[in-house]
């Protein structure tokens, strides 16, 4: 359809809003001999919302005819059907108005057979909010499961007595407690454990007369002293300084390596001296935390096993004083003096580490 044209007078105002802000309003006045003129359909407009499900039929009754109608009825009420007895009919209210169907309804039917419900299961689910009813079979013979939920929350009971931590189910006692030591949650078996105390345990101290009596001669290596540190009850690992006079033939083709090890003579390096001292008397020489073997030093992390000791075991500190590049025409005399020498040592957890 064309456009349609028509005279009208339009007025255009300008007034403010609460804010200050112009509001332009515009009012159209249409010519009396175009007020009636029919305006072209305008395009499609987009699809409503969806609207309310209709209501269900509801029986409410019988009554004898529409004369027995019953009244105030509302919008609410739409669906509600009575039986008519005089036409075996059926009158529903559609919300506004009667809607009459006559002979509707038909003949009383037989009778159906009894129903039974067999109940075969009832449990109780206190994980569930919500009941669970679940009904099978068909016709008269049903079976009923039924889960019963939570109830609400109760008052909050009186305060229960004090367990032990040993008492708990997240708890693993297989390694035993330690004085200071603390709970640590173990990933592999999900549950809390006894470790050892975050810091070291000690000092241990030797000092002068401690020390094995001073020697000296070409030996290959000298034993300073043997040191015991006490059983601990958990996994260590030792920390050893100290110092020591030491004493090497000054020919310039041999030295003396000061060394603390684990257990024997020949056992893992825990402190070391700087190597090659020599001179043409008695230094004092000092000693640190060095790890290694005999064939070289060993870079550590937290989870590193090099020179550890297990839970339970007492273990000797051996500090030596070993010849190094010995010379073929020398004698290789190599001494010590046990006069001012010391040695301190720590154990440090490292279970815990771990």
């Amino acid at each position: 359809m064309a456009d349609i044209t028509f005279p009208a007078h339009i007025t255009v105002r300008s007034d403010p809003d609460p804010d200050g802000v112009p509001v332009i309003t515009a009012d159209v006045a249409v010519a009396g001999d175009a007020i009636d003129l029919p305006l072209p359909t305008g395009p499609q407009g987009e699809r409503g919302r969806l609207g309310l499900p209709r209501s269900t039929f509801r029986k409410m009754g019988a009554i004898a005819d529409a004369a027995a109608r019953p009244s105030g009825l509302g919008p609410e009420d739409r669906g509600k059907w009575w039986h008519r007895l005089d036409d075996a009919g059926m009158d529903v209210w559609t919300g506004t108005a009667w809607q009459h169907s006559p002979s509707a309804v038909g003949a009383t039917g037989p009778a159906a057979d009894a129903n039974v419900i067999t109940v075969t299961q009832t449990k109780h689910e206190a994980k569930l909010t919500n009941a669970a009813v679940v009904f099978e079979g068909s016709t008269a013979a049903q079976e009923l499961s039924v889960t019963v939920p939570a109830g609400p929350r109760g008052p909050k009971g009186p305060p229960g007595a004090s367990g032990a931590i040993a008492d708990a189910a997240d708890y693993d006692g297989t390694s035993g407690r330690s004085a200071g030591g603390v709970l640590g949650y173990q990933r592999s078996s999900r549950k809390f454990r006894p470790l050892a105390a975050p810091l070291a345990r000690g000092p241990w101290a030797w000092y002068d007369t401690d020390f094995a009596a001073d020697q000296a001669g070409g030996s290959a290596q000298l034993v300073a002293g043997t040191f015991t540190m006490p059983a601990q009850p958990f996994e260590w690992r030792p920390v050893v300084h100290g110092h020591l006079l030491a004493y090497c033939q000054n020919n310039g083709q041999q030295a003396t390596q000061i060394s603390v090890r684990l257990m024997h003579s020949e056992g893992q390096i825990v402190a070391t001296a700087l190597p090659g001292v020599s001179g043409s008397g008695y230094l004092m020489v000092p000693f640190s935390p060095t790890y290694s073997d005999e064939d070289m030093a060993k870079s550590l992390s937290p989870s590193s096993t090099f020179a550890t000791v297990p839970a339970g075991q007492p273990m000797n500190l051996v500090l030596t004083v070993d010849r190094i590049n010995v010379s073929t025409t020398s004698t290789g005399e190599i001494g010590y003096q046990r006069a001012g020498a010391s040695l301190v040592a720590y154990a440090v957890p490292t279970q815990a580490r771990r």
